[in-house]
């Protein structure tokens, strides 16, 4: 599944995006495909995810250590799902 993943930031972007960097490895076994990641505005990450794994990421975002490890950085995560659009007719 191809998902669009929005991080309410509680710090900078760039703080963030450190952590963010450090789950790399383990993202690597829940996402097949390419990840794309910017900052949206002064309080908002964007992740656009294709080939998730949802049971394995929803098992990797549920972990109390994820929650620990990024409490300081984002008060939340919406998480939305992607579809390729044809052509208008």
């Amino acid at each position: 599944m191809d998902l669009l993943i929005l991080a309410h930031l509680k710090s900078s972007f760039e703080d963030w995006k450190a952590v963010f960097d450090g789950d790399e490895a383990a993202r690597s076994q829940f996402i097949t495909g390419k990840v794309l990641v910017g900052k949206a505005d002064e309080d908002t990450a964007m992740i656009v995810a294709y080939g998730v794994d949802m049971e394995a990421l929803g098992a990797f975002m549920g972990a109390p250590e994820f929650a620990e490890r990024t409490a300081a950085y984002v008060s939340g995560h919406s998480v939305y799902s992607l579809s390729e659009m044809g052509p208008p007719s």
